[in-house]
C-alpha cells in the first residue's frame, strides 16, 4: 500500500512543475544608473517635493513630447499654502536656484524655459467662474532663463510680473504693464524676493532685498475674487517638441526658504 501512495503522488508534484518551466525567462530592461530617468524606458518625469536643510526643495525634470517639431509645453511643479484666503496680500521668500537646464530643439523656433518663483493669484476681473482661470490675475516674482539667453553660463533674471489669464488653464496669459527688471543671480545664490498687493491703490509690489523694487499698477476691475485661488512656491519649465531630433527637456532644482505672509493676515 506505501508504494502505491508514493506512485500516485509522484505524477502531481511533476504536474505542479511544469507551468513554471514553460514560462519565459527574464532579461534585463533597465539598470537605473545614478543620472536622469531614461525617456526611452519610462514614460513619467522626475520630481521631487520634500524638506531639505529646513526648506522646501522643489525639483523637476520635464520631457518634451517627441510627436512633432511644432510648439512647447509648459509643467508646474509647486507646493500651495494652505489655507489661504484672498485676505493674503503679500508673499516672500529666499530661494536658491541649484540647478537649471533649458533646452531647445533645432527644427523648432519654439523657446524653452525654466524658472523658480513665488506666485499667486489675487482677484478676477470679471466674475468668478470655477473650473476656469479665465481672466484671473497672477503676480509673480521668477528666477527665470530662456533657452535662447546670451547671458553668462549659470545666470538667471529676476522678474516681477503682473498677467491676466487668457485661457482657460492660464498657459497663456497677458502681461499688464512692464515687466519688473530686478537684476541678476547666479544659480546657487540665494535670494530673497516678495510680492505685495495694494488693493486700494491698484498696484503690486515686487522688490527683491539688497538690490531693488519696482511696482505695477492696473485699471482693470478686482470686484472678484479669482475663480482659482493660490499662493505657492513654485517651478515651471517649458520645453519644445522635438520630432525630428531626440526629445529635450528642462530642468529646475530650487529651495525655498523663510517664507513670509503679511502680518495682518489670520489663517482662518
Amino acid at each position: 500500500m506505501r508504494t502505491s501512495l508514493l506512485s500516485l503522488a509522484f505524477p502531481l508534484v511533476l504536474a505542479a512543475a511544469a507551468p513554471a518551466q514553460a514560462l519565459e525567462p527574464f532579461k534585463i530592461y533597465v539598470r537605473s544608473p545614478d543620472r536622469a530617468i531614461d525617456h526611452a524606458r519610462w514614460s513619467d518625469n522626475e520630481k521631487i517635493r520634500e524638506i531639505k536643510g529646513g526648506a522646501m526643495r522643489l525639483m523637476q525634470r520635464t520631457y518634451g513630447p517627441g510627436n512633432s517639431d511644432v510648439g512647447a509645453t509648459p509643467t508646474n511643479w509647486h507646493s500651495n499654502i494652505a489655507p489661504v484666503t484672498p485676505f493674503l496680500t503679500a508673499l516672500k521668500a529666499t530661494i536658491t536656484v541649484t540647478a537649471l537646464e533649458t533646452n531647445a530643439c533645432p527644427s523648432n523656433p519654439a523657446v524653452g524655459d525654466a524658472r523658480a518663483r513665488i506666485i499667486g493669484s489675487f482677484f478676477n476681473t470679471s466674475f468668478t467662474m470655477s473650473g476656469t482661470q479665465l481672466n484671473d490675475a497672477i503676480a509673480q516674482v521668477r528666477l527665470y532663463r530662456a533657452s535662447n539667453s546670451t547671458d553668462p553660463a549659470g545666470q538667471l533674471r529676476v522678474q516681477g510680473i503682473l498677467s491676466i489669464c487668457t485661457t482657460s488653464d492660464c498657459n497663456s496669459a497677458t502681461t499688464v504693464g512692464n515687466i519688473v527688471d530686478l537684476g541678476t543671480v547666479m544659480v546657487g545664490t540665494p535670494t530673497t524676493v516678495a510680492i505685495q498687493w495694494d488693493k486700494p491703490g491698484k498696484t503690486f509690489h515686487f522688490s527683491r532685498e539688497g538690490v531693488g523694487a519696482g511696482t505695477v499698477a492696473y485699471a482693470e476691475s478686482d470686484d472678484f475674487f479669482p475663480s482659482l485661488l493660490f499662493r505657492q512656491v513654485s517651478t515651471r519649465v517649458v520645453v519644445p517638441s522635438c520630432q525630428s531630433a531626440p526629445r529635450v527637456s528642462g530642468l529646475v532644482d530650487a529651495l525655498f526658504d523663510n517664507v513670509f505672509v503679511n502680518r495682518s493676515y489670520t489663517a482662518p
